[in-house]
């Protein structure tokens, strides 16, 4: 059973926690996290998501997934990183991009600067089929293509992704 802790609108943990998969009471918000890990060449590791995954399953898709109990937006990002991927990184090489709300969520968009290769991936099977650097390009002919997860924040994204590039990652 994972457990979420529980915010209010303006993102103050609660003295309470939720259970995953019981629908959230009107007013609470939980924690997900959304990583992109970005190469010296700009491209983005994205992953596909395994055939047996509830939502959308063979999409690529970014890595990410929710915050669990006890665990910070940061930690939770890590967390996440390393399970999917087997990506170890720390907060020298990662940057909150931004928090969005949304609607019984809030959402932590994540860069992660590294250059690992696809051999050096360790993929979590039960939620990632397979993994590749790409370019905003190829995300956008795989959008168009319906390969990819239509996250509402890409050009933007694509956009930072640039600038922090243009300043050598400071």
């Amino acid at each position: 059973m994972e457990l979420w802790d529980v915010y209010d609108q303006c993102m103050q943990k609660q003295a309470r926690t939720h259970v995953r998969g019981v629908p959230l009471e009107e007013g609470d918000y939980h924690l997900i996290v959304h990583v992109y890990p970005v190469n010296d060449r700009g491209e983005i590791l994205i992953q596909k998501r395994a055939d047996t995954v509830k939502t959308k399953p063979g999409m690529w898709a970014t890595t990410g997934g929710s915050v669990i109990a006890g665990e910070t937006f940061f930690q939770g990002a890590m967390r996440e990183l390393q399970e999917e991927l087997g990506i170890v990184a720390d907060a020298e090489h990662t940057r909150l991009l931004a928090i969005m709300q949304r609607p019984n969520r809030f959402r932590g968009v994540w860069l992660v600067h590294t250059n690992v290769t696809e051999d050096d991936l360790v993929l979590q099977e039960e939620e990632v089929a397979d993994a590749k650097w790409v370019t905003p390009d190829q995300i956008r002919q795989m959008l168009a293509n319906g390969e990819f997860w239509q996250y509402d924040y890409l050009e933007w994204l694509f956009q930072e992704i640039a600038r922090i590039q243009q300043e050598n990652w400071k």
